[in-house]
This record gives structure tokens, sequence and C-alpha cells, in this order.
């Protein structure tokens, strides 16, 4: 029998190390009207923030923080079932599973006073205004926030991003606040996250960017189609998938010599995951050939196939 080295065994990869070089927290006053259930923060198209967050999605930004960044504390607590007839735990069930972020802010600013009074965002009045001021109510209650923490870093691949989601916040613990020659006025504040029944969820995390894409690596050329005539209008194309980690796939199909692809709803993927079938249809009478491509799930590109045989469409 032949034996391996250990470096084919555990599997280490040094492009999937990730520091969170930079990063940022944004916050919005909970509105039940905006849910985050099928929200991102990236752009869908380039991997990049979205340059919405600011504007139309209603974010401000939270500002500096010290050089300490963000941290994120998970609480999971369980309780055990035991017999009197095991030394062993029957059951063990989770009795507790939450989580709370924490960062120290630097930055002096309406939106930190907020958030450290339990004040609406929407009741402050603005930096730098004349006679600025805010009360703490005489009764304190939770005020909801949204939140979207972000962090990239600098891969040798590009920049990698990380985001992570709180659909429903509140602030659970300030720390004391000093004035003193020495150090800034800091805000250190604990932020724990609710679920949140409109959204669907309380914590999400999301990774983009051309970094993060370039780990999926490039997609790999479908097998060329083999084409056949079905009911009027209609062609069905058999292939083989690429054999690249990056699925799954979606499929442009070209017809003839053209280089524009056929309307995605003209297009029907069924078959197997390996062994694609796309069902082509509002096809013109005639003779036609077809192409395809792959695209992974990290939007990579395959390079089309080669032409399929001809086929008549009645």
């Amino acid at each position: 029998m032949t034996g391996t080295t250990w470096d084919t065994l555990f599997g280490g990869d040094v492009g999937n190390v990730f520091k969170g070089q930079f990063g940022f927290c944004l916050a919005r006053d909970y509105d039940p009207t905006k849910p985050l259930t099928n929200f991102s923060p990236f752009d869908t198209a380039t991997g990049d923030w979205s340059s919405t967050l600011l504007t139309t999605d209603g974010f401000v930004g939270l500002g500096y923080f010290d050089e300490n960044g963000l941290e994120f504390t998970p609480t999971l607590q369980t309780a055990d079932t035991k017999a009197w007839q095991s030394r062993q735990k029957l059951l063990t069930d989770i009795t507790e599973d939450s989580e709370a972020a924490m960062f120290t802010a630097i930055e002096r600013t309406p939106y930190i006073e907020a958030l450290e009074t339990n004040l609406p965002f929407a009741s402050m009045l603005a930096m730098g205004a004349a006679g600025y001021q805010y009360t703490k109510p005489r009764v304190t209650v939770p005020i909801h926030r949204q939140l979207i923490f972000g962090s990239i870093y600098a891969s040798p691949q590009g920049i990698s991003a990380w985001a992570r989601i709180y659909s429903d916040a509140i602030m659970v613990k300030p720390d004391k606040l000093s004035m003193n020659p020495k150090t800034e006025a800091q805000g250190k504040l604990t932020l724990e996250a609710m679920p949140d029944s409109l959204s669907g969820f309380a914590v999400r995390t999301l990774r983009e960017g051309p970094g993060w894409r370039a780990r999926g690596g490039t997609t790999g050329t479908p097998g060329t189609p083999t084409a056949a005539a079905g009911s009027a209008g209609v062609a069905t194309l058999t292939f083989t998938a690429p054999t690249t980690p990056n699925g799954p796939f979606t499929y442009k199909v070209c017809a003839d010599a053209s280089t524009t692809a056929i309307t995605t709803g003209n297009v029907t993927v069924g078959g197997t995951t390996t062994n694609p079938i796309l069902t082509v249809s509002s096809q013109t009478a005639g003779a036609h050939t077809y192409k395809v491509q792959a695209i992974g799930s990290n939007l990579s590109a395959s390079a089309m196939t080669a032409a399929s045989n001809s086929v008549t469409v009645t």
C-alpha cells in the first residue's frame, strides 16, 4: 500500500485566512416597513458594498472605533438530562443561544449619544446644531435598531469583505464615560441581537468582494452540447456540467453565430446536476446550432462551448 504525506491531509490554505483589517458599523432605528428578509449590503454585480446603504437604505455610519475593532460574543448554554443508572449524559438541550456585539466608539456624535442614552436617532439634533442638547428619559425603554457590521481584508486575490446583520438589536450595556486629557471620550457599547419576526432571523453573516469570489476559482467549460428537436419552436441541449467546484451553475445559451444570449425566460434547466438538459423555446423554424456558457456561484463565467450538432426546429 502506498502512503501519503501529512500536508495532503490537513487541507490548509493560506488564502482562507481572514483579518479584520478595516471595518465599520452602520445603524438605523428599527423600521417595521423595512424588514431585512432578503437584504444584502453588497452590490450583487460587483461584490462591493452597496452604494445605497447611506441613502435609500437609510443607515448612518457610527464613525471611528478604537483599535480593538469589533468583538462578537456568543452565549450558548445547555442543560443535561442524567440518570441514576448511567454515568453518561442521556440528553443535552440548548437553553440559550444569543449573541452580542461590542465596540468602543471614539467619536462623540449624536448617533453614539443616542445609543448610550436609549434615544431614537430621529430625536437627536444634527451635529453642530445651535443649542444642541439631549435629555435622558425619565423611564428608559429599549430602542430597537437594525445594524450592519462590516470588515474587509486585503487578501492576495483582492479585497475580501465580511458582513454581519442584526435585524433587530438593543443596547444592553453602556460603559462609563470619562472626560480627561489623556484619553478621548469613548462610547463603549454592547448591543444584543434579537429575533425579528418580520425579517425572519436575528443574525445573518455574508461574505463578498472580489477576493472572496476569487476563492471559488474559475468555471470550467461545459461539455459540447448535443441538440435535439422538440415540439414546435423547441430544442433541447444535453451536455455535461463543469467539474470545477464553484457550482451550482447557471447557463447561458447562444444560437448559431450570435454572441447574444437567448432570453433566460426561454431557457429551462432540467436533467441532473452533472448532466443538465436545457430546453430552449421560442426558436424560429429552421436549422440551428447552439453553444452553452456556465456561470459559477461566484459569477465566474466559463468559455463558450463548441457548437452543437445542427438541428432542424419546426
